[in-house]
């Protein structure tokens, strides 16, 4: 009997086994019956069946093989990819889930070759197009899976962050609080204060980083602005939180347009702490707005000190980068340090007001460009 008709002749069978291997599956299958385990199992045979006797084009084979068939289907009803989520959900680890595809590989070779002592040319193409099947369906389980894994992780990121915000306006509101009643006594009232602002900075850049990942992107809402005020009271707050370290602003053309304050406050402040905390201490970080152009302003600010390493460059605002080594400390508390997020939030508030974000950096100093259009466009966000 060919193998896909023994497949479709002896799903049962083969679906018993299946049963059995996913019940070991512990600790996430303790909890399952017997349909929870089974799960996919039928369809995914019953797909890999119909594929087997498929015609398949010259060079299809290597592709499959690969998990990269044009046949494979991008649409949710796809029984290996259903298959993946729902393991995901139901606890498994994503080897027991692979360990699956390979029981149900041996269990069904087994079974065939039981039935026959007969083996013919056919038999051996026969096995060749079911691991290929075979192959297809747990690289479209294994993508799937990893997707749910990211998808999970970074909705509980997102929602992490979110609720983080309640507790931190309490304890900023106490400190304040406490400032104004004891106003003789600022030392510690100081010290929270600025703890906060860092908390705040790094939640912020945690909350956009999982827009980004969630694929809703940054909302921007722009309103007529003056850059240059705007410069002012932002290098003026972050100068509150650190008084031994001054700020210069340099401001040249006209710096008016139309963009989202919010989010410029978020990307101009990362720059500066980014500045800041691996700068030379004894230079004061530079900032400037160049507005000489008639459709665009150039924000840039620029530290001396030791360069970025040159392999950091190219992906330097992808996120959870961070660089290890001399000059490079990771125990800082300014915005995005411990996370590693600063800089890609810097470029994702850039791209949402249709501009970009570069960086030079040699021996002598380092300086990140923002450019922005002069009139920005509102982008609307699902996510809040």
């Amino acid at each position: 009997m060919r193998l896909s008709s023994f497949i479709s002749a002896n799903l049962g069978l083969i679906l018993e086994d299946w049963v059995a291997f996913a019940r070991v599956q512990l600790p996430a299958a303790a909890r399952l019956d017997d349909a929870e385990l089974l799960d996919h199992g039928r369809s995914i045979l019953q797909e890999i069946a119909a594929d087997m006797l498929r015609p398949e084009r010259e060079g299809e084979r290597r592709d499959k093989s690969e998990g990269n068939s044009a046949l494979a289907s991008s649409a949710e009803g796809v029984p290996s990819r259903s298959h993946a989520r729902q393991r995901e959900r139901q606890g498994f680890e994503i080897e027991q889930m692979v360990a699956e595809y390979r029981a149900l590989r041996a269990t069904v070779l087994r079974l065939w070759s039981a039935s026959s002592d007969d083996v013919q040319h056919q038999d051996l193409e026969d096995v060749t197009r079911f691991n290929e099947a075979v192959d297809q369906a747990m690289a479209e389980s294994l993508k799937t899976f990893v997707e749910e894994v990211s998808r999970t992780r970074d909705l509980f990121l997102g929602m992490l962050g979110h609720d983080l915000r309640g507790p931190l306006s309490t304890i900023s509101g106490c400190a304040h609080l406490m400032r104004h009643k004891w106003p003789d006594d600022t030392a510690q009232t100081a010290l929270v204060l600025r703890s906060v602002a860092h908390m705040k900075a790094l939640l912020d850049d945690l909350m956009e980083y999982t827009r980004g990942r969630l694929g809703d992107g940054l909302s921007v809402d722009p309103a007529p602005l003056d850059l240059a005020r705007f410069a002012r009271d932002t290098l003026e707050e972050i100068g509150a939180i650190n008084p031994a370290r001054p700020l210069h602003l340099a401001v040249a053309g006209d710096v008016q347009g139309e963009w989202d304050a919010r989010r410029l406050h978020q990307a101009l402040s990362n720059l500066v702490f980014n500045a800041l905390k691996h700068g030379d201490a004894s230079a004061a970080p530079q900032v400037q707005l160049d507005g000489t152009a008639p459709d665009q302003v150039v924000i840039s600010v620029e530290n001396r000190g030791r360069p970025i390493p040159a392999d950091l460059l190219p992906r330097l605002f992808d996120p959870l980068v961070r660089a290890e080594g001399d000059g490079w400390s990771t125990d800082s508390q300014v915005a995005g340090a411990n996370l590693g997020l600063g800089l890609f939030v810097v470029r994702e508030i850039a791209t949402a007001h249709g501009g970009t974000v570069d960086v030079v950096s040699d021996n002598v100093s380092t300086r990140f460009e923002l450019r922005l259009p002069r009139l920005s466009r509102r982008r609307t966000s699902t996510l809040r």
